[in-house]
């Protein structure tokens, strides 16, 4: 009974993960209504004339939010809202342009196929559903797995499996077919073990263009007339608005902070009158995580919680009740449950009640009533008018694009920026919610998508071309000091008399980070191009120029590439089926015809 048990628990929390992993495809109306659409109708896109309804949208969207409060206990703030939104939106996009193509090409999944992968084959998803279904090495449990697929009681669980597999073996097919082509050459599983395993060690020396800050340099106009043809697209800018706006905070006012004090010190006084301690943080306790578990949270090492905890958690007795504490999460109440020595680190067993600092109700809905009269008012009288009547800051924001849903003085707020660029220059908002306030918005200018003239970009352009002289420089002098080492003065001479510094960074493999270099691949791809003992030319990098000599690069071990060889193939293998598939699906998407009608509803 213990095994079906784990079974149909398990078999939740996969098919629930899976629905997300092939969104579209198996749709269940899970959780609270937080877009507020289930009552609505009409469209959310059209995929190549394919109608999609906009409760669809909304189902997924739900489901993905109450998924993801779920799994972390806290509530969602608006930027992970709008990234959910889009990541949900792409995901059916792509399954009905997919589902698409797999109608067009007739792919299915036949009953012999799904029997071959519940019964012959299964797929980790499967074997993952209890641990007695595999053995100690890996295999597949054949007994064990046997029982559990005759056992009646769990015919239940392999029908909702069956079900997913029939809907989304056509998928695999898909995959597999556009995969079909992707093959793995000797010399690219070699190529990726040396990338990996052979490490050059290298002295060098840099050669800093600003090391000619002082210099003197003339630029010439005709060459930034000629930089700014060529670079002209890159100074196209895309339509920007300003707003006027005036903020209502609804952080917690001194009144708020006082009665969550005064709240705290009421639960201690409950603790340590005898209350249980375990009831008292379920029935309070803001950190939903722990609540469940009547705020247990179990032994823990220093550095595992906050500062302010540690240190009260640490210095109480076994028993004690301490608090309030104060951290960046709010008031806990921490009672010590119990201490222990492992490995020599003391380990302490606490449990905690969480209040947060909020805001009342009552504040709140001061702050809401203020923006609101604000805003008829200056619907009815003007924008400065309604500000100096009200005594209230109006502020003006920079120009700023559509898009991140960034503003200016204002962080990213995607629902002002939406309504911002959905109206026109005058319209003043109603009050629109923020994290810590109510904003009352104005639209008060539109700059329209242009190109930046030469004007605006010269300084920028003279910069770059004064950097591009600057680093000739450089590379005049790296070719003079190698000029001299081939001659005989030794490089580390050289060094002292022209200030420059000797480096001699850690042996590293082509696909590391060299310290103080980077990721370049000029400097890299030199280092292992020389022979041992060998001066490059001066290399030309991101920051300067440099003179690179190889000290030495390890031999390739070919036991160790052979051991290697099977698991780079797979990699390798891996890699280009998901970058043939993605290839394949830019292409499929860019040639579609969607219609996004998300603005009729957010």
């Amino acid at each position: 009974m213990a095994l079906m048990d784990r079974m149909r628990g398990l078999t939740k929390i996969i098919l629930y993960g899976l629905v997300f992993a092939f969104v579209g495809t198996i749709i269940f109306d899970w959780g609270m209504d937080f877009t507020g659409l289930k009552q609505k109708t009409g469209l959310i896109a059209e995929v190549n004339g394919e109608e999609i309804p906009v409760n669809r949208f909304s189902r997924l969207y739900n489901a993905a939010l109450d998924n993801y409060q779920q799994r972390t206990g806290t509530s969602l703030t608006e930027v992970q809202q709008d990234y959910i939104m889009n990541q949900v939106w792409e995901d059916l996009v792509r399954n009905t342009l997919e589902r698409q193509v797999i109608d067009q090409k007739g792919l299915t999944a036949t009953n012999s196929e799904i029997l071959h992968y519940m019964v012959e084959d299964p797929p980790d998803f499967i074997k993952n559903l209890d641990s007695s279904f595999v053995t100690p090495t890996g295999q597949l449990n054949r007994a064990v797995y046997n029982e559990a697929l005759r056992n009646p009681q769990n015919d239940p669980i392999w029908k909702n499996i069956e079900n997913y597999m029939r809907e989304n073996l056509p998928f695999q097919k898909l995959r597999d077919m556009v995969a079909a082509n992707v093959f793995v050459t000797e010399s690219e599983i070699h190529q990726e073990f040396v990338t990996r395993n052979q490490k050059a060690s290298v002295e060098y020396l840099f050669f800093d263009p600003a090391r000619f800050n002082s210099v003197d340099i003339t630029i010439n106009d005709a060459d930034v007339k000629k930089l700014y043809k060529e670079k002209k697209d890159d100074f196209k800018q895309a339509e920007r608005r300003k707003i006027d706006y005036v903020i209502y905070s609804t952080r917690p006012t001194q009144k708020d902070t006082a009665a969550i004090m005064s709240r705290a010190q009421e639960l201690i006084e409950r603790a340590k009158s005898g209350d249980d301690f375990g009831d008292l943080a379920a029935t309070f306790s803001e950190d939903e995580g722990s609540a469940e578990n009547n705020g247990d949270l179990g032994f823990q090492k220093r550095g595992t919680w906050v500062k302010p905890f540690e240190d009260a958690a640490f210095g109480a007795e076994v028993g004690d009740i301490v608090g309030p504490v104060q951290s960046n999460f709010g008031l806990h109440i921490i009672k010590v449950n119990g201490k222990k020595t492992e490995d020599k680190e003391e380990l302490v067993s606490a449990s905690h009640i969480l209040l947060k600092f909020r805001a009342t109700d009552q504040t709140k809905s001061a702050a809401l009533d203020s923006a609101d009269y604000l805003a008829t008012l200056a619907r009815d009288g003007g924008w400065q008018q309604a500000v100096e009547s009200e005594k209230v800051r109006g502020l003006t924001s920079a120009p700023f694009q559509e898009g991140s849903g960034f503003i200016p003085g204002l962080g990213i707020e995607s629902r002002v920026s939406r309504f911002v660029f959905r109206n026109p220059v005058g319209t003043i908002s109603d009050p629109i919610e923020t994290e810590n306030a109510y904003v009352v918005v104005r639209v008060a200018e539109i700059d329209e998508e242009r190109t930046k003239t030469l004007d605006e970009v010269r300084s920028t352009l003279e910069s770059e071309l004064r950097l591009k002289q600057r680093k000739s420089l450089a590379g005049e002098l790296a070719r003079k000091v190698r000029e001299e080492i081939t001659n005989g003065t030794s490089i580390e001479a050289i060094a002292a008399r022209d200030s420059l510094t000797l480096q001699k960074p850690a042996a590293f493999a082509r696909n590391n980070s060299v310290p103080s270099v980077g990721r370049d691949p000029e400097f890299i791809g030199t280092a292992f191009s020389l022979t041992t003992g060998s001066l490059s030319k001066p290399v030309e990098g991101f920051r300067g120029y440099y003179l690179i000599r190889l000290l030495e690069k390890t031999p390739i071990q070919e036991q160790d590439y052979l051991a290697q060889k099977a698991e780079l193939r797979a990699e390798i293998k891996t890699q280009k089926e998901q970058a043939a598939f993605s290839q394949w699906y830019a292409q499929l998407r860019e040639n579609a015809e969607i219609k996004d009608y998300r603005k009729q509803y957010f």
